[in-house]
């Protein structure tokens, strides 16, 4: 079994940013979770800035690696049921794990 994610959701009051703070371990399966939700958040509030916060969380070196190439270019990797959509680039930001 994967292990599970615990993500908190904070939205600031003006509406710029959107903050996914995570909790658990990041997999490549898993992380599959937090791309859907940037996906949701841009597609509600589009241009909004999306912060994934993963300093409570560890992380495999493939999933840390997708996300990062994901925020440098804007791109998610294509998911089963859902249409091919980007961020414009850095508007994806990762706070890393420590470890």
């Amino acid at each position: 079994m994967e292990p599970k994610l615990r993500v908190v959701i904070q939205l600031d009051i003006d509406l710029r940013q959107v903050l996914l703070v995570v909790r658990g371990r990041v997999t490549e399966q898993n992380c599959r979770v937090l791309y859907v939700l940037a996906r949701r958040a841009n597609a509600t509030l589009p241009g909004l800035n999306v912060v994934l916060d993963l300093r409570h969380a560890t992380s495999t070196p493939e999933a840390l690696s997708g996300l990062r190439r994901s925020s440098e270019t804007g791109a998610f990797p294509l998911l089963t049921g859902y249409a091919e959509e980007a961020l414009a680039p850095r508007q994806l930001s990762i706070l890393a794990p420590a470890a």
